[in-house]
């Protein structure tokens, strides 16, 4: 469930959620409650899913000395496969995990907007994983209630280094969840 939240909300594969997006009460701030709340306007279809990421392109300035030779080209066109399985319950409350999940990261909603069959949302984080350094992290793409198709744009650095990846991420509904 949560490789597909992060996915999709990376993750977000719902439908009719407002024009002005998360930042329902207009601050300018947009809390991890509002985008719960705009993931929950709409309802994935429960049962088993098939998540793919796959790395389209990877640039590293600043890499220290010694680091592999051709360590950026080895990472392009890698693809990730994962099944995981959406209760019912799950389904109808997909932005309680996603609020849980944030209590785990420091990262900011700058922008995410869930209308029309589009997601669009940008998320800012510092230190992340206690390491130190910023990322900025932006998806585009649709969905709906049995598929998602997203691209995303990674940029950060750190120590001298600064990176910028571009993956794309799709999902869709695959069957019933396994018994067991």
């Amino acid at each position: 469930m949560k490789n597909l939240l992060v996915s999709v909300a990376a993750i977000c594969l719902l439908s009719g959620c407002s024009d002005n997006g998360a930042d329902k009460d207009g601050d300018g701030k947009i809390t991890a409650e509002e985008v719960a709340e705009e993931m929950n306007e709409v309802k994935l279809e429960p049962g088993e899913w098939e998540n793919t990421v796959e790395i389209v392109d990877v640039a590293i300035e600043g890499l220290p000395a010694g680091a592999p030779a051709g360590i950026m080209d080895s990472m392009k066109g890698q693809t990730t496969t994962t099944k995981s399985c959406i209760t019912k319950e799950q389904a109808d409350n997909p932005g309680a995990e996603f609020f849980a999940a944030q209590d785990e990261t420091n990262c900011e909603v700058k922008k995410f907007d869930m209308s029309g069959g589009s997601v669009s949302s940008e998320m800012s984080c510092s230190n992340m994983g206690g390491s130190p350094g910023n990322m900025t992290m932006a998806m585009d793409g649709e969905y709906g209630p049995s598929s998602y198709d997203m691209t995303m744009t990674m940029n950060g650095g750190a120590s001298g280094m600064k990176m910028k990846i571009s993956a794309k991420s799709s999902g869709q509904r695959i069957g019933d969840c396994p018994a067991g």
